[in-house]
């Protein structure tokens, strides 16, 4: 299950919460990417008590988007209000990678893709 997020107030809400948040910043109006493809899939799956998963769409919610530094396509992992890892113009197996630290409770994630 993916929840979109459309409000700042959302967004700090679900950011400062003491679960893993995996936000998809992705464009809308773009055709969809092969990560935006695995996002949907994976999410559809992978969503659990303690890993939720989230989009924000970059060109209707810039305000979201600008407060978190995001200009384009963009994945983020957040676990109790911090930002553990970004990737920009993310690549299907970052994401695989980063959800499946964030399901075996790894917080400290320091490898790149």
């Amino acid at each position: 299950m993916i929840l979109t997020v459309i409000s700042l107030d959302t967004y700090h809400n679900v950011v400062s919460g003491a679960n893993y948040a995996v936000f998809n910043f992705r464009d809308s109006r773009r055709r969809s990417s092969d990560t935006d493809l695995a996002y949907d899939d994976l999410a559809s799956y992978a969503y659990s008590d303690t890993v939720a998963f989230y989009e924000v769409d970059v060109g209707d919610q810039k305000h979201v988007s600008d407060f978190a530094k995001v200009e384009r396509p963009t994945l983020i992992l957040y676990k109790d209000g911090k930002e553990v890892e970004r990737y920009s113009k993310p690549l299907p197996r970052q994401l695989e990678y980063l959800v499946s630290r964030a399901l075996c409770g790894l917080t400290e994630i320091g490898g790149r893709f």
